[in-house]
């Protein structure tokens, strides 16, 4: 009887409209435009002042486990790991730029009619992880085999070369502008296109599993209780593509790691029984692909292995391309690379297949959406099997230089230097980009190996460039002398003493060309 009177006395009065639920999605949203507003204000404080705090970028960390600098980056990233390790996953979609660009790209592509299929690859999804032993773990092992000592935790200044907290250099670890766009267009919005919503975050960030590692020692997670009804409401509004009802089921929380606390189906949950709460941790659940999406996954053994081939083939191409292609980019334009092999394959040995909202394929007729994704592809294959001829004499070149600059030996150097100009003048003539490293290594074995035309032509490239540097000032009018045009060489020095007034090599060598 009591306890009828108290569920009674508790019960609602319909007179009492329900309790609004937060919007989250809204709350969400606001929290990322404001992290880059933080991001806009941190960059005009440097722009400005000239000085600023160092960068909180998450790939600090390669410097302290490096070189042994704590830095604000550093403690951003411990500070990021320690608290998911106790709530739970929530900097990836409340804190995360690269997320605030997926979801963009997600609800935008709602908007003009395109819903993106989630692909659920196995061995794909161990991608983030071998990166984190590639870029973390792996050059501790090399420094441990090649008896090196442990770095030292200190703090620096700009001055002793990388600074802890304020330094002049706020991009210092950042790429240039053109390669930060192209990377935020790979990982931000074409993988989204091709693989489905928060693709990056499941099949290439390094960071992303650093942070599940941490999330599965979490108490806080989001749980269910007794008001479930199985509507299955949960699993829908979930864009981290998670099985969630499946999850309350078997667990009665969610154990994926890759839940980044949204707590959008706590929201949908129109049984107000999904929650944020504490308890027992996830632990060992949830470890493997076949737990991590609990479906059937889209791709045979056989695709798989050719997947990450050719994954593993376009980080190797890409990677530091032109000295310039950045390990995240290229793990995002390895998955899109993968899925569109795949894809492009069944194209020929599928009687029907799709791509998002086009029928590429219907029973043994290529339809005309279908010839377009072929044509795509063989144009990405083309581009890549370039790449791929740029890369090899790349490295191969700059191989041969770093054996020129430790070679004594005078035979040696000169046949070093023969081998490093035919490499890298393949890559300066079919290349697409021709960055500053290349043209000065250019100048520099030009004058070694007495090729006079080219010291000329490659001097003229750099000088622009070179306007604000001393050393390589002087270093470049002392090639441009020794090639016959001495008023260059003599502007070059002048300009250099300009910005170090009274450097006796400097002087020295602009005497020696202004001798008559």
């Amino acid at each position: 009887m009591w306890r009828i009177i108290v569920k009674a006395m508790s019960a609602p009065s319909a007179d009492v409209p329900p309790r609004k639920k937060p919007n989250y999605g809204k709350r969400r949203a606001i929290t990322l435009v404001l992290v880059h507003v933080l991001f806009g204000i941190h960059i005009a404080h440097w722009k400005l002042n000239g000085t600023t705090l160092a960068p909180l970028e998450l790939n600090e960390l390669m410097y302290t486990l490096e070189l042994g600098i704590i830095t604000a980056g550093f403690l951003f990233m411990l500070t990021a790991v320690l608290a998911t390790m106790f709530v739970g996953r929530f900097f990836c979609s409340w804190g995360c730029h690269i997320l605030a660009l997926q979801d963009l790209c997600h609800w935008m592509l709602g908007k003009i009619g395109i819903n993106p299929k989630p692909v659920r690859s196995r061995l794909l999804l161990w991608v983030p992880m071998l990166a984190v032993v590639h870029m973390f773990v792996w050059p501790q092992i090399s420094r441990l085999r090649e008896g090196q000592p442990m770095p030292t935790l200190h703090m620096n200044s700009d001055v002793e070369g990388w600074a802890s907290f304020m330094t002049d250099d706020f991009w210092r670890n950042l790429p240039p502008v053109w390669v930060a766009l192209m990377t935020f267009l790979v990982v931000g919005f074409l993988a989204v296109y091709f693989l489905g919503s928060r693709s990056f975050c499941t099949y290439g960030c390094p960071y992303g599993a650093i942070f599940g590692w941490a999330d599965r020692l979490a108490p806080g997670r989001i749980r269910v209780n007794d008001n479930c009804k199985e509507c299955g409401k949960c699993t829908a509004a979930c864009t981290s593509n998670i099985q969630v009802l499946k999850e309350f089921q078997e667990f009665g929380t969610v154990v994926n790691p890759a839940c980044l606390k949204d707590l959008d189906c706590i929201e949908a949950c129109p049984n107000d029984a999904a929650h944020y709460g504490f308890g027992n941790p996830s632990m060992a659940s949830a470890v493997g692909p076949k737990t991590r999406f609990r479906v059937p996954f889209d791709f045979s053994w056989t695709e798989e292995i050719i997947m990450a081939l050719v994954m593993l083939s376009t980080v190797f191409i890409f990677r530091g391309l032109y000295n310039v292609g950045p390990f995240l980019m290229t793990l995002g334009l390895g998955a899109i690379f993968a899925f569109m092999a795949i894809t492009t394959i069944r194209l020929f040995t599928k009687p029907n297949v799709r791509f998002s909202k086009w029928v590429l394929r219907k029973g043994a007729r290529l339809q005309r959406s279908g010839v377009g994704f072929g044509l795509l592809s063989l144009l990405c294959l083309s581009f890549s099997v370039h790449s791929a001829v740029v890369r090899y004499h790349e490295v191969k070149g700059w191989a041969a230089v770093d054996l020129l600059e430790t070679t004594t030996d005078d035979v040696q150097a000169r046949v070093a230097a023969q081998e490093a100009w035919r490499h890298l003048e393949v890559v300066d003539d079919i290349g697409l980009l021709h960055p500053m490293e290349l043209q000065t290594g250019m100048l520099r074995l030009s004058a070694m190996l007495g090729k006079l035309q080219d010291v000329r032509h490659y001097a003229a490239l750099v000088s622009e460039e070179l306007w604000d540097e001393p050393a390589m000032l002087a270093e470049l009018g002392g090639y441009r002398g020794a090639a016959g045009d001495v008023q260059g060489g003599i502007r070059d020095l002048q300009r250099a003493l300009e910005l170090e007034p009274g450097n006796p090599v400097f002087q020295a060598e602009l005497d020696q060309l202004l001798k008559p």
